[in-house]
């Protein structure tokens, strides 16, 4: 068998197409003939048995959930309080803050923005007797709002929808802890008469809003 001469010319402007086909045949493949964006919806066909059922499946849909973090921050009327995180406390009571005039939002329960119920707890005066964090809690009515920033800086806004004493023998009491799918908050702090048996108020104040709108994004 006669082997042709090439000479090295030849070589690389043989080299040279078979690269340039290459790549178009590639970028044709990948691109579907246009350009791609980011922003494009990429979707595979989910089948049901022998049969597509046309659905679609983004695979950026994990990464547009909502991103919901704690708060940081609470506003009602010209108050303005920073919030740190609590938790339960022995004998299954919720926590209160360390300091007299800071807010307390309960870790294990929803986040500002998110489905189920926020909630935040304050003292309502101090050891001395002095107002403490949420002394003007009890000024709030039904339709007022209730600002939470987050650590992003979002501001959520909550307007109250009702107010109620619950006294703390109530066996009932916990239910203000419920959580469902509405995007609620609840606010609690103590009220009524100082009970000297217990040691703390005779009743709670629980304050309840749902969720109205972003006041503010990132």
């Amino acid at each position: 068998m006669t082997i042709l001469p090439v000479n090295k010319k030849s070589i690389l402007v043989m080299l040279a197409a078979l690269l340039v086909v290459a790549s178009s045949a590639a970028s044709l493949a990948i691109l579907g003939g246009r350009g791609f964006s980011f922003m494009d919806k990429v979707a595979t066909t989910v089948k049901v048995g022998n049969e597509e059922d046309g659905k679609k499946l983004s695979v950026f849909k994990e990464v547009a959930k909502p991103i919901y973090l704690a708060p940081i921050q609470i506003q009602f009327k010209d108050k303005v309080l920073d919030v740190e995180e609590i938790g339960v406390e022995d004998g299954g009571f919720l926590a209160v803050p360390l300091t007299w005039q800071t807010a307390g939002w309960y870790k294990e329960g929803a986040k500002p923005g998110e489905e189920g119920n926020v909630i935040i707890d304050g003292h309502y005066d101090t050891n001395t007797g002095a107002p403490g964090a949420f002394w003007e809690l009890k000024d709030l009515q039904v339709g007022d709002r209730v600002l939470l920033t987050d650590k992003l800086g979002r501001v959520f806004a909550y307007s109250v929808n009702a107010k109620s004493f619950i006294s703390i023998t109530d066996p009932e009491r916990s239910k203000v802890f419920a959580s469902g799918k509405d995007r609620v908050l609840t606010l609690i702090t103590c009220g009524g008469v100082w009970d000297y048996g217990s040691n703390t108020y005779s009743k709670r104040l629980v304050i309840t809003a749902v969720f109205d709108k972003m006041e503010k994004t990132w």
